[in-house]
Parts: structure tokens; C-alpha cells; sequence
């Protein structure tokens, strides 16, 4: 085992094991694992070839992991112990956000830097549909799924929030009093009944998550 001397990114993807509680993993230009809490990192990815802009653990199911660098995706499948990285392709654009569904780890949405926006996949990334649909031409820059029964899916943007699940063949609007500002992150706490949205210069907001009928 070995402690991580590389140089990550000002913003270093560091993700809690959604299971085992003294697992932790951190992404630069390899994916790091250590099971006690930090003493010990050892890898668990091949060289990436630059540092990882992204990097998300299924809630459901931590042999399942995605990490992203510019528009490269990968995806982790645990084989036994031994980690197995492959490349995903199918979308266009540098990706910006990965967020993992809650309770089905094969079912992925990415916002990307492309002209479609947000694409998503239920198959681990063999295939991805467009969810672009009524999105307006900002940056898609922040996604998180609503364990609600019904995929519920945020997506932060320049300027605005949306939200789609289900019950719905297009983006709803949840600004709910937000001010015009860069979403960057977007976190769902299930025991308070909020998301929390993190944003470039205006502060952090909070929100009630969206009840099943949107006023």
C-alpha cells in the first residue's frame, strides 16, 4: 500500500464508500482506495493519463464506479476484488457532472459540454438517450437523482434549475426563488426533504425536493 503523492485537481474528487464506512476513494490520475479511514491508499485503476475531473460511487452497489477526465468516461466493475476500468463512449462533450442513481447502479446520467446537453443510460453506459428535449442552451453543469420511485433527476444549469421524472415528457423549471447564478453542485438530503444547491459567487440555497405534483 502507498500514500498518494500525486497532484490532483483544486477540486480532487474524494468519494465515501456509500457502504462500508472506513472505505474511501479519491481520483487523480489514478482512482485510489483505502479501507482504514486514509492511512493507507492503494490503487485501483490504471493510469488515466491525467487527472480526474469526476469521480462517483453507485449508492446501491460500490463495485460499481464512474470517473471522467474532459470527455472521457470510465467505468468500474469490480470482479471480485479486482477493480477491471473500461472506456465508455456514445455521447458528445466534456463531461461536467455524474450522478448515479439511487438504488439502480446501472442507470448513469452525465451533463456534458454537448449541443444535447444531458444524456443518460439504464445499461452501465452501453447506450445513452439524449435528454435534451426543452433544456435552453446553457451549460449543463450539475445533476442529482431523487430516490422517489419515479427517477426524479435535477439538473443545475447557468441561470436556472430544472427537474424531470416519470410523470413528464419535459424539463420543469425549479428556480423557487433562486437568484440568476451557476449552479455547480446539487445534493439531496433525504432525511430534511431538501436539495441544497451550491453556486458560483452567490452562496450556498436550499430548497423543499419536489412534491409529486410541481405547483
Amino acid at each position: 500500500e502507498m500514500c498518494i503523492r500525486d497532484r490532483g485537481n483544486w477540486v480532487t474528487p474524494f468519494e465515501q464508500d456509500p457502504i462500508l464506512p472506513n472505505v474511501i476513494y479519491s481520483g487523480y490520475d489514478e482512482v485510489y482506495m483505502s479501507v482504514n479511514g486514509g492511512n493507507s491508499w492503494s490503487s485501483i485503476s490504471q493510469d488515466f493519463g491525467g487527472n480526474l475531473n469526476h469521480l462517483k460511487i453507485a449508492p446501491s452497489n460500490s463495485n460499481y464506479q464512474f470517473a471522467a477526465r474532459g470527455s472521457n468516461l470510465f467505468r468500474n466493475s469490480f470482479v471480485g476484488t479486482v477493480s477491471n476500468w473500461s472506456s465508455v463512449g456514445g455521447f458528445s462533450g466534456s463531461i461536467n457532472s455524474i450522478a448515479i442513481h439511487p438504488t439502480n447502479p446501472n442507470k448513469v446520467a452525465i451533463a456534458t459540454t454537448g449541443n444535447e446537453r444531458v444524456y443518460v443510460t439504464s445499461n452501465g453506459g452501453n447506450s445513452w438517450t439524449s435528454y435534451k428535449l426543452n433544456l435552453p442552451n446553457f451549460s449543463a453543469r450539475a445533476l442529482a437523482w431523487h430516490d422517489n420511485g419515479e427517477d426524479g433527476l435535477y439538473l443545475g444549469m447557468d441561470y436556472v434549475l430544472f427537474y424531470i421524472d416519470n410523470t413528464f415528457t419535459e424539463w420543469q423549471p425549479y428556480n423557487n426563488n433562486l437568484p440568476n447564478v451557476i449552479i455547480n453542485e446539487l445534493e439531496i438530503n433525504s432525511v430534511d426533504g431538501k436539495i441544497y444547491a451550491g453556486t458560483y459567487g452567490r452562496g450556498f440555497w436550499a430548497s423543499p425536493i419536489v412534491p409529486h405534483i410541481l405547483n
